[in-house]
């Protein structure tokens, strides 16, 4: 399936509120599968001086340009864009701190907006400065949670600042275990739902393989159950009716 066709970019906002919850690796996973299946994909990290998308995606060696490189009129557009042969293409977060507003965040999307048929953003931890960059110019937002008590406070919180931009946001559970579940050890899938105030789209189950493959940059295995969960919530993005798979 092409995406060539569709009448608009869709600017997919990832976020978290807190670190450590998978969110750069799912965002890394959600292009490499939309990429893999037709269409023109561009990530942008927006993790200021702690930039990581470009080790995730294995092109860190080539990085000469980022994207406060673009606003201050330091390189041209396309100069800052790391292309991926094989994979999604990355606009590199600057590693030091820049202060912008939202205007020139918005103007530097348009520059991109012809060339992709997605652009997702990855937010960095928190709702600071980083935050408030990714989220200005996002259509929708995915909010990554793991199922215990402090990240879904933190989801909480991401949600209600995307709720008073009137940005539609949508829960993934992250690194979800039956066993942790049963044992309460973990909030259950209800449990989080009722904290975060948000509407479930997926659950992504433990997967070491695929968080490691991520953080080396080797090519995703698209048959592991954690890329399967991943699809699936693609699929239920694009409108299709997809049941929940534990």
């Amino acid at each position: 399936m092409r995406y060539q066709d569709a009448p608009k970019t869709k600017k997919i906002l990832f976020t978290s509120g807190k670190g450590g919850v998978g969110k750069s690796t799912l965002t890394a996973s959600f292009a490499k599968i939309l990429y893999a299946r037709g269409a023109r994909v561009l990530v942008v990290d927006f993790d200021i001086a702690l930039r990581t998308l470009d080790l995730m995606l294995n092109i860190g060696d080539r990085v000469l340009y980022d994207w406060a490189d673009v606003i201050y009129g330091r390189c041209e557009p396309s100069e800052a864009i790391l292309h991926n042969a094989g994979g999604p293409d990355l606009l590199p977060a600057p590693l030091r701190g820049v202060t912008v507003t939202e205007a020139q965040i918005d103007d530097l999307l348009q520059d991109y907006e012809e060339d992709y048929d997605y652009i997702l953003l990855d937010s960095p931890a928190g709702v600071g400065r980083g935050f408030e960059a990714a989220v200005c110019s996002a259509d929708r937002a995915i909010i990554v949670s793991t199922p215990d008590k402090v990240c879904v406070r933190s989801a909480a919180v991401a949600a209600d600042r995307l709720v008073d931009r009137g940005i539609p946001a949508r829960l993934v559970i992250n690194r979800f275990q039956k066993k942790t579940v049963e044992n309460g050890k973990a909030l259950n899938i209800d449990d989080v739902i009722d904290s975060t105030g948000l509407q479930l789209i997926g659950v992504v189950p433990e997967d070491a393989k695929l968080a490691q493959s991520v953080l080396n940059g080797a090519p995703l295995d698209q048959s592991g159950k954690g890329a399967r969960a991943i699809a699936r919530i693609l699929d239920r993005m694009q409108g299709q009716e997809i049941p929940l798979k534990i």
